[in-house]
């Protein structure tokens, strides 16, 4: 009887070692995924004004501009952020006041994207980024959608042109 004991110990053992080195057994994450077949995780920011308009912000993945790209149409104003030499940034602070006055909507954008569903008027954007403010005046029309790039220079110190 001990011997019988003995070896369902054994075999007990040799089983839990065998489930605990072998990662697609006892839940270890395959090693053998490539970065492609892991979604990345979609940070996109997604409200309404205290007024009522919705809007979306955000856009660093090619996940989250997918979803920019289909939800679209549902906004008349878009705006998007860039270095004027190319690449997209983020953490841009962006204001929207109706040309009559009145604030809409004051936020720091965390992607390169800024969508949002307005009534017919006049407005004035402004976004800032790294101490630099671009405006444009807006006019919505009924029916109609615009989109503008905000664009900033931020050569490298290296290139001679300081960072503006």
């Amino acid at each position: 009887m001990i011997w019988s004991s003995r070896r369902d110990v054994k075999f007990w053992l040799f089983s839990l070692l065998a489930f605990v080195f072998d990662p697609l057994k006892c839940g270890m994450p395959r090693t053998d995924l490539l970065a492609a077949e892991i979604p990345a995780p979609n940070m996109i920011t997604e409200g309404k004004t205290a007024q009522g308009f919705p809007y979306l912000a955000g856009g660093v993945s090619s996940n989250e501009r997918e979803i920019f790209v289909e939800r679209g149409r549902e906004f008349n104003l878009k705006l998007s952020f860039a270095d004027r030499r190319g690449p997209y940034i983020a953490d841009v602070q962006v204001v929207i006041e109706a040309a009559k006055g009145g604030q809409i909507i004051r936020m720091e954008v965390d992607g390169p994207l800024f969508f949002i569903q307005l009534p017919d008027g006049n407005y004035v954007v402004k976004a800032t980024f790294n101490r630099e403010t671009k405006q444009v005046n807006v006019k919505l029309l009924k029916g109609k959608g615009v989109h503008y790039t905000l664009l900033w220079d931020l050569r490298d110190p290296i290139e001679g042109g300081g960072v503006r």
